[in-house]
């Protein structure tokens, strides 16, 4: 059974880590892996917001399929599903910064679609 979160009213990702932490209204969390940017193009650090949402998404730039999109910059980054998320987030954590996305943060497609359907507009992003 997949798992439902309430209502999320932070999100948290965590760059040395390579976690993306969802806070509901208590104060807990739910931790989900993550890719974020490489060293040519790294995920913007600093407290954004959810400014839209799309749940199929296909990058203009790159071309490529960027679905359950929730965007947190007005320069494009995102965060969303993506197909190569475990081991790479792992490989990132240990230190292979050539590694990683665009600028988006990267989830776990099951992941992305919950987080997708927890988070409404207006949701605070902080990257640290």
């Amino acid at each position: 059974m997949a798992l439902i979160l309430p209502p999320v009213k932070k999100i948290e990702v965590i760059l040395d880590r390579q976690v993306l932490l969802a806070y509901d209204s208590s104060g807990s969390a739910v931790t989900f892996d993550c890719v974020s940017g490489d060293s040519v193009h790294p995920t913007p650090k600093g407290k954004w917001e959810v400014l839209h949402k799309h749940r199929y998404y296909t990058s203009r730039k790159y071309k490529v399929r960027m679905d359950y999109a929730m965007f947190f910059t007005t320069t494009g980054e995102a965060i969303h599903e993506s197909m190569a998320v475990g081991l790479l987030s792992y490989m990132k954590f240990f230190g292979i910064d050539s590694i990683g996305s665009h600028g988006c943060v990267r989830l776990a497609s099951s992941d992305a679609e919950i987080l997708f359907k927890a988070t409404h507009l207006k949701t605070p992003v902080e990257v640290i």
